[in-house]
C-alpha cells in the first residue's frame, strides 16, 4: 500500500502536475488524519468498557460495605434506644426501688453511651479519587453527607467519652462505686444497697440528665445516618439496573 502511493506520487512530480501532486498530498494528510481519530475513538471505547466494569466492581463492594454499616448501626440504635428508655425512666422518677432490686445494673445504663465505630473504607477511597464512581453525582452526594454524618457521630461520641472520663468516672470514684462498677461489667450480682446510696443525689440525676441530654442527639445522628445509607443503597441498585 505505502509502495502505491509511493508511485503515485512520482508519477505526478515525472508529469509536473504540482496541483494534483498537492491535492493527493492533502488527501493522504487526511486519510493519516482520519485513521489517527478512529483509532483514537476505539481506544477511548476500550476505555469506557474498561472503566464501565470497575464501577460495576465498585458499586458492588459500596453495597457490601454499606449493608455492613447499617446491619452494626441497627445494633447501636437499639442499644441507645435501650439506654436512653431506662434513663428516661429515672429522670421521670418511674425507675423504682423495686426496679433496681430486680435489676441493680440498670444504674449503670444510666451514664453510659453507645459506641459507634463503622467502617468506610471503600467509600473514602472511591470519593476520594472519584475515578469510578464519577458522573454519578446524585450517589456521590448522599455517600458524601453520609460520611458528614459520620463525622459528626464521631464528634459528639468524642464529647460523651469526655464527659464520661472528666465528670462520671470521678464521681464514681469517689462513691466507691468502681467496684460496683466492674461487678456490672463483668456481669455479676449486684446487691440493690449498693446503688441505691446515689440514687437520689443531685450530681448523679445531673450526670444522667446531661448523658440523656446527649444520647437523645447521637441517636438522631445515628438515624439520619442509616436513612442516608438506605438511600444510598438505593442509588446503587439503580445504578447496577440502568
Amino acid at each position: 500500500m505505502i509502495s502505491f502511493f509511493r508511485k503515485i506520487r512520482l508519477k505526478f512530480l515525472s508529469q509536473n502536475r504540482v496541483t494534483r501532486y498537492l491535492i493527493y498530498a492533502l488527501g493522504e494528510i487526511l486519510l493519516v488524519v482520519v485513521g489517527i481519530l478512529i483509532a483514537l475513538q476505539v481506544n477511548n471505547w476500550n476505555e469506557g468498557r474498561k472503566q464501565e466494569k470497575i464501577s460495576d466492581q465498585t458499586l458492588h463492594s459500596l453495597e457490601e460495605e454499606i449493608n455492613e454499616a447499617r446491619s452494626n448501626l441497627d445494633k447501636i440504635i437499639s442499644f441507645n434506644e435501650r439506654i436512653l428508655g431506662i434513663s428516661d425512666l429515672f429522670l421521670y422518677g418511674e425507675l423504682t426501688s423495686d426496679s433496681l432490686e430486680k435489676d441493680p445494673t440498670q444504674i449503670f445504663f444510666l451514664t453510659t453511651y453507645a459506641s459507634a465505630t463503622l467502617n468506610f473504607t471503600i467509600t473514602e477511597q472511591e470519593l476520594s479519587s472519584e475515578r469510578t464512581i464519577l458522573g454519578r453525582q446524585s450517589l456521590n452526594e448522599k455517600l458524601r453527607e453520609s460520611l458528614q454524618d459520620y463525622l459528626m457521630m464521631g464528634d459528639l461520641e468524642d464529647l460523651l467519652k469526655n464527659f464520661w472520663n472528666n465528670q462520671v468516672l470521678p464521681y464514681f470514684i469517689e462513691k466507691k462505686m468502681m467496684v460496683v462498677y466492674n461487678q456490672f461489667l463483668k456481669k455479676e450480682t449486684i446487691n440493690k444497697e449498693d446503688v441505691q446510696l446515689i440514687i437520689n443525689e443531685e450530681k448523679f440525676v445531673n450526670l444522667v440528665a446531661t448523658t440523656n441530654s446527649m444520647n437523645y442527639q447521637f441517636l438522631i445522628l445515628l438515624k439520619k445516618l442509616d436513612q442516608d445509607l438506605e438511600e444510598s443503597l438505593a442509588l446503587i441498585k439503580q445504578e447496577a439496573h440502568d
